[in-house]
């Protein structure tokens, strides 16, 4: 598909197949157990970016791409949600996860080639680019270095990636523009999660801390901001934290900041937890949700 001279977001990362167990489900070495389904999904930065693009940003995925059958499956999928993308060489089958069904949250068992982030060309001109990953964000560091150069800002969201949490504390050239984590890796980062937005500082001006149901919190341009959560019966879990990304960025590409930029975000990630997986498929799910309310 042909990308637009400058795109409003640019998400570079890493496009994961999943593969969801059921809670409970282990079984003895030797045994094979039969459930009713296995639901398959994707995931990473198609999260995302398939959010952003149903909130009506010109969007553009850039990701490492090999000649597997996931890779067919999501160059399949970008194609249906006519999403443009960035692709470059990689192993078949690059990001692959296994995800635990919990009552309250998931865990994971993931391949990733994060090797292959550095072999990323120049990314697109874009207002903002999000990286979904904090060791995408480091594989990833040259690229997103030259696009800031030309004036994009630069947004990247946490992971469970422990080596990279405790690193944060330690950056002071402030390389991103916005950095947002949920409060279990705030309180990895900086101790306790209230402080996270000011011991953050040198990773990124604007630090945001996602609370679950009890909304979100930090700092934006300088101001101190917070969010309630919107009260929903979750069906899934999946791609809650992508959505509000998404729906964060959807506000500052337009120019809305402060409390509002997160409420909005809130909004976004309260609908995203409403149906299963992080991919939005039909654009009239958020319909309602696109521009500030």
């Amino acid at each position: 598909m042909t990308i637009k001279p400058r795109v409003e977001l640019c998400v570079a990362g890493l496009v994961y197949f999943e593969v969801f167990v059921p809670g409970g489900v282990v079984p003895p070495p030797g045994e094979e157990v039969f459930v009713p389904s296995l639901r398959l999904g994707l995931g990473g930065g198609l999260n995302t970016a398939s959010v952003a693009a149903a909130l009506g940003l010109d969007v553009v995925l850039a990701h490492p791409r090999g000649e597997g059958l996931a890779d067919s499956a999501i160059a399949h999928k970008t194609q249906q949600l006519g999403i443009p993308t960035l692709n470059w060489a990689a192993q078949p089958n690059p990001a692959v996860s296994l995800v635990f069904s919990g009552l309250q949250d998931r865990s994971f068992v993931s391949a990733a080639d994060f090797g292959a982030l550095a072999l990323c060309p120049d990314l697109p001109e874009a207002r903002w680019i999000h990286v979904p990953g904090l060791l995408e964000a480091r594989h990833l560091a040259e690229p997103l270095a030259r696009a800031r150069a030309t004036g994009a800002r630069i947004s990247v969201s946490g992971s469970w990636a422990p080596d990279e949490l405790a690193a944060l504390s330690t950056l002071t050239d402030q390389p991103w523009d916005l950095l947002i984590l949920n409060d279990k890796e705030a309180a990895f980062a900086a101790d306790d999660p209230k402080l996270a937005p000011d011991r953050l500082q040198g990773a990124a001006r604007n630090v945001v801390v996602t609370l679950g149901p009890d909304g979100a919190f930090g700092r934006l341009d300088g101001a101190w901001v917070s969010a309630d959560a919107v009260p929903v019966a979750a069906v899934d879990f999946t791609g809650a934290g992508d959505a509000f990304c998404a729906g964060l960025l959807a506000s500052l590409v337009i120019g809305v900041t402060g409390d509002a930029a997160l409420s909005h975000g809130c909004r976004v990630a309260a609908r995203l937890l409403t149906q299963a997986g992080g991919v939005v498929d039909d654009p009239a799910t958020l319909a309602d949700l696109k521009g500030i309310t």
